[in-house]
């Protein structure tokens, strides 16, 4: 089995924990997985005890007196550097030394990049110095709003993979690269925990960014209108940017009692408490700079533990949600979502209750992180 090489702009976060799911599964598979970051913090305990993390470190002169510096793949590495217009050639072929060297080092067969906006192009020529094969997976903010040089990156990757049908769509439009479809997948041994007992009560939670493209600016006026035909209590798992405007809109709805904010919490404090709720909702919009949410690995996290979710007709969420785990609304409609939540609260408990058993279905037949490791690795095997 290959020894393949994640690269990522900063190890761990908080909010991409798919990245741990999936370094995590391809270690099932058998690859020896080792992470390169350029910027690396405090290590989280759910990585593989197995997978060490490096740090790349600034380009210096040493770099360049490596045999592979010197032999042909420096000329080649210097022409693909020269397609990109993003970042200087002499930034990214100082950054593709030190890279490269890492590479060798580590004896890594393929490297493997997450998102698609700078560090991609590092990752592209370090590997073209290295003489190793490459590719990289798109998420959203990298592809819809920081997505300089997307063409050039995408036709220098031996492969590329999408999040959602709509991206694949748009790669292949873009390029003639070989490109995949995979769906970020789910750790059924931290995702569960099943509902156990059938409740009346309509309690929801949020979890993710508070950021606008959640739209939960859109959401809070349609729990005030809601107020009339059923009452409902929310809450919000996560922080973010818009926290104090989100908070302040709560009060002049009057909804304050309704809406908890209580912060951001661990994936395992997420696997034990969702069973505990409704539903997951996940009212997803275009943000005024272009960035969306493609396939958001929370909505299968939540169906993993039982509840239905109700979310929006935004790119992948289409691909994930049916009618019979969960309710779909036209995104960024304040009207839309009224309607979807006052139709979700007439549902009975036992109907709820058997949408969240579909949705545990569902994503342990399709997002299970064990499958979507293998097909990756297989198609590393095969370059």
């Amino acid at each position: 089995m290959k020894h393949i090489a994640i690269l990522v702009p900063s190890f761990p976060i908080a909010s991409e924990t798919f990245v741990i799911t999936e370094i995590n599964a391809l270690v099932s598979t058998g690859h020896k997985v080792t992470v390169l970051a350029f910027n690396t913090h405090r290590f989280t305990s759910n990585l593989a005890a197995s997978v060490e993390v490096f740090s790349i470190a600034k380009p210096k002169l040493s770099d360049f007196l490596k045999p592979h510096a010197i032999s042909t793949r420096l000329f080649k590495a210097l022409c693909t550097a020269a397609k990109f217009k993003s970042i200087s050639t002499r930034s990214l072929i100082g950054y593709g030394a030190a890279l490269a060297n890492l590479i060798k080092e580590l004896k890594v067969d393929h490297l493997h990049c997450h998102f698609m906006h700078g560090p991609l192009a590092y990752g592209i020529v370090g590997a073209r110095l290295a003489g190793v094969t490459v590719s990289s997976i798109g998420h959203g903010h990298d592809v819809y709003v920081n997505g300089a040089d997307i063409k050039q990156k995408l036709d220098e990757c031996d492969f590329v993979v999408a999040v959602c049908k709509d991206m694949k769509s748009q790669f292949e439009r873009l390029t003639n690269t070989q490109t995949k479809l995979l769906h970020c997948g789910v750790n059924l041994n931290i995702f569960s925990h099943k509902v156990k007992a059938l409740n009346s009560e309509i309690k929801l939670i949020f979890i993710g960014r508070l950021v606008e493209k959640k739209g939960l600016q859109f959401l809070f006026p349609a729990i005030k209108r809601l107020q009339r035909h059923a009452y409902i209590s929310l809450d919000i798992v996560g922080d973010g940017p818009m926290f104090e405007v989100l908070e302040t809109l709560s009060y002049e709805l009057g909804i304050n009692r309704q809406v908890r904010f209580i912060g951001r919490k661990s994936p395992q404090w997420i696997a034990d408490n969702c069973r505990k709720y409704t539903a997951l909702v996940a009212p997803f919009c275009v943000a005024s700079n272009g960035d969306r949410d493609t396939g958001p690995l929370v909505l299968k996290e939540a169906m993993a533990c039982g509840i239905p979710v109700l979310s929006t007709k935004l790119m992948g969420v289409t691909e994930i949600v049916t009618d019979k785990v969960g309710m779909l609304c036209e995104p960024g409609d304040e009207d839309a979502l009224f309607e979807m939540l006052k139709a979700f609260c007439q549902l009975s408990p036992y109907v709820r209750y058997v949408m969240g058993i579909n949705a545990n279905k569902l994503v342990s037949r399709y997002f299970n992180a064990q499958l979507q490791a293998k097909k990756l690795s297989s198609w590393v095997q095969t370059l």
